[in-house]
């Protein structure tokens, strides 16, 4: 009976690792037959080859080999190394039982051989070896994805007019195309214009401009067609978004890109209106500035916000909101075919009712809440004279304070001292030959004074560590209040959602909204100088304080009330 083992050969390589194998398909058939030649091996069929990651179990190749050993064609297996043939726990177990019963004899690779005897411990360990690997690989290129999103740069690259940059892989950023960005953005012009078809645009982009898809290594290089004209005017990376799924949570958000946006946001949504049916929809996380802060008057719900898009119809002229619609619903004319239509988009604050479903507040403008915000902004608002005023106010006080801080501090240092050498008498007392026999102090009596001497002392060191930290908190804490007064009108009218949140959040407190009319608690530093910018403006019928003797007078008059700005 001929006992002599009948050999497969399998090589494998990832698809889509296939710039950093260790050895390529070529290289591993060329050293497996190298042993073939040298131990004189029976190999009866031309080498299995694969390229197909290992990480899942489903290769067909694979397979269809393990079955024919199955069937008795062969009971050998040549390989590269052991995780050519398996990297998870499904295709191992049945390599590994096939083993275990000498349905395959031997498992040989260019540094060892595995045989029936090796099945248990030996395969269960290089098995695990090689999930292991995938397993750390494929956690480990994730959070790398995950942490390059999060910074803004969209791991996948750019779309077309845009390039990768950079040398180092997994640190690329994106960067504008020389060679494609302006005919991209031409294309979104003439798309945007209302009277070019994508069909058109696409013709004269490929026809006349030569536009092609970036040349890489296997693709590209080729001209653009109608799914990716489409694709581009549906991709929210042109605006500056890209969406994007977190791995360890599934959730599918829209970060913001570091990369230079292409058009506006309101040019997006223009164009997916004018898409029509063909617009995709995309992931939207909209942030609102003024949400989470305030209170519904009459309810106590909180106020949420939500934007409302609508569209004038060119035909007809009727008004309405376009989401979920692909037609004006009074003429029927298809948006796709509406020449240049008006494109409005609101943002709208009101009660979520979720205490009183019944609640009859309604809802206001983004615009009406803001201007009534800034109108409170106004009631504080100081110039540079009168901050320039004001700080020299505060650093005349720091001066003050600062002498009577010596006295209080030369006061507890003397409280200090005192307490020390009263501990130093009572121990020398406690431990004298007077007081053999307790006749001065009994161990009760002594543990008693100790600590009231250490209690006083203690306080007196915390008061002398606070004394001057004390004053420069309050100090720095009233310098902030009016450099706030005298900015955050400006910076409210000019900054991003989230300086104007901060703004918003950092005046007052108890913010609540009713009949359309926004209401503010205001702290009480704010409060302070609200009442004297108020009495200040009906003394001078404005706020313009020149640096005369007069005006500094005027300020040096209403400077003793902010004696509680500064204990506040």
């Amino acid at each position: 009976m001929n006992t002599t083992p009948k050999y497969f050969i399998y090589a494998r390589k990832s698809s889509e690792d296939s710039q950093r194998q260790i050895a390529s398909i070529g290289d591993q058939t060329k050293a497996l037959g190298v042993i073939i030649e040298r131990e004189g091996l029976l190999l009866v069929r031309p080498p299995y080859i694969e390229e197909r990651s290992a990480k899942d179990p489903g290769r067909l190749v694979f397979g269809a080999m393990l079955d024919r050993i199955e069937a008795g064609e062969a009971d050998a297996l040549l390989c590269w190394d052991i995780d050519r043939l398996s990297r998870n726990p499904i295709d191992n177990g049945r390599l590994q039982w096939m083993l275990q019963k000498a349905v395959i004899k031997v498992i040989k690779t260019p540094s060892r051989s595995y045989y029936p005897e090796d099945a248990g411990l030996l395969m269960s360990i290089e098995g695990g070896r090689a999930t292991d690997y995938v397993m750390r690989l494929s956690k480990n290129v994730k959070r790398g994805l995950n942490g390059k999103a999060i910074r803004g740069w969209r791991p996948s690259g750019g779309p077309i007019g845009y390039l990768n940059v950079g040398i180092e892989k997994g640190n690329k950023t994106i960067a504008s195309d020389p060679d494609r960005f302006d005919l991209v953005r031409r294309m979104w012009d003439m798309f945007l214009s209302g009277t070019y078809s994508v069909s058109s645009i696409r013709s004269m982009a490929n026809e006349q401009w030569g536009l092609r898809t970036l040349q890489r290594r296997r693709i590209g290089g080729h001209p653009l067609t109608m799914s990716h004209v489409y694709k581009i005017f549906s991709d929210p990376f042109y605006y500056g978004y890209f969406p994007w799924i977190d791995p360890e949570t599934g959730e599918k958000r829209l970060l913001k890109g570091n990369h230079d946006p292409m058009i506006t946001e309101a040019e997006y949504w223009r164009a997916q209106t004018l898409l029509g049916k063909k617009g995709k929809p995309q992931p939207k996380t909209r942030t609102f500035a003024y949400t989470g802060l305030i209170h519904c008057g009459e309810c106590d719900s909180m106020i949420t916000a939500e934007d409302k898009h609508q569209l004038i119809c060119s035909v007809c002229k009727h008004k309405f909101a376009y989401e979920n619609k692909t037609a004006c619903p009074k003429c029927s004319v298809d948006i796709s075919s509406m020449h240049n239509p008006t494109v409005l988009h609101y943002t709208y604050y009101r009660c979520t009712k979720k205490k009183d479903r019944t609640c009859s507040q309604k809802t206001i403008r983004l615009e009406e809440l803001e201007t009534q915000f800034a109108e409170e902004l106004m009631k504080i608002n100081i110039d540079q004279d009168y901050l320039a005023l004001a700080l020299d106010y505060l650093a005349d006080k720091q001066k003050h304070f600062g002498k009577e801080e010596g006295v209080a501090r030369k006061s507890l240092e003397s409280v200090y001292e005192s307490c020390q050498t009263r501990l130093k008498n009572l121990h020398r007392e406690y431990t004298s030959p007077q007081n053999t026999n307790h006749e001065l102090y009994t161990s009760e009596e002594f543990r008693k004074l100790k600590s009231e001497i250490v209690a006083d002392r203690d306080q007196a060191e915390k008061q002398l560590a606070s004394t001057r930290d004390t004053l420069d908190q309050s100090l720095a804490a009233a310098e902030r209040t009016f450099k706030f007064c005298a900015f955050a009108l400006h910076h409210f009218n000019t900054g991003d959602l989230r300086k104007k949140r901060t703004i918003f959040s950092t005046i007052g407190s108890n913010m609540t909204l009713k009949d359309r009319k926004l209401s503010i608690h205001k702290l009480h530093p704010f409060l302070l100088i609200e009442n004297e910018v108020t009495s200040q403006r009906a003394l001078l019928k404005s706020l313009e304080p020149k640096k005369t003797l007069d005006n500094q007078e005027s300020f040096q008059a209403s400077a003793p009330h902010f004696q509680t700005l500064l204990r506040g």
